[in-house]
């Protein structure tokens, strides 16, 4: 397949800043999974810039149209105001962030408020925007706030990696969130355009995926992949 060239840009990105990584990992839901995904490594202004405008450059091409793009704390916080300001100084596109704090404000003028950002009511429309999605549980419970929180249109989830797994029941865990939600899932780029771009080429003089790796990686696909 040719990719865009966001696309690749974003994966040799993803492993120089070691936000990518391969080896061992128990993951939450108690995988142990050859590669992790981490944007909270994305914690300098440059990389958080780059960060921002690969999610934004995702969401324009998705064709959604929304107003407001709504960060799950923790890792969505800073997804969702980086996107939002480099969606305007890049491309001048208005939107607006929300995100929801862990507990109520119990003092100023928000007070008993779950969010912070832009209000949502139910004309407001949404994008959700994260970094991954394993099972998914994360994903509901911020759509079942929201139905709290002024009951806002969502529109679509956006996420940095599809990691192209089923879920515990066996399912394929993005499109049953899909099918549970009634909301389209899209993804910056998916395990397959990963191992396209990184196997057995070398991204800043590092090889990141060998045939040890990928031969890993292609045991682990064959009991949880889809």
């Amino acid at each position: 397949m040719t990719l865009k060239l966001y696309k690749v840009q974003f994966i040799e990105l993803l492993v120089q800043a070691q936000a990518l990584q391969f080896g061992s990992f128990v993951l939450k839901s108690g995988r142990e999974a050859p590669y992790f995904l981490n944007t909270g490594k994305f914690y300098t202004g440059p990389l958080l810039y780059q960060l921002g405008r690969f999610y934004a450059e995702a969401f324009l091409d998705s064709g959604v149209e929304v107003d407001v793009i709504f960060g799950p704390a923790y890792k969505g916080i800073p997804l969702s105001v980086v996107t939002t300001s480099v969606l305007y100084s890049e491309f001048e596109k208005k939107v607006s962030y929300c995100f929801n704090r862990k507990e109520s404000k119990d003092y100023g003028d928000a007070k008993g408020s779950l969010l912070v950002g832009a209000p949502l009511n139910e004309s407001s429309r949404v994008l959700l925007i994260d970094d991954v999605i394993t099972a998914g549980t994360a994903i509901r419970e911020s759509v079942e706030l929201l139905k709290t929180q002024g009951n806002p249109q969502i529109q679509g989830i956006l996420i940095a990696m599809n990691r192209m797994e089923k879920n515990n029941e066996g399912q394929n865990a993005l499109e049953e969130v899909e099918k549970q939600l009634g909301v389209k899932v899209f993804s910056i780029v998916n395990l397959d355009e990963v191992i396209e771009v990184l196997y057995n080429r070398e991204v800043g003089g590092q090889m990141y995926i060998d045939d040890d790796k990928m031969a890993v990686i292609k045991e682990y696909r064959a009991q949880y992949g889809c």
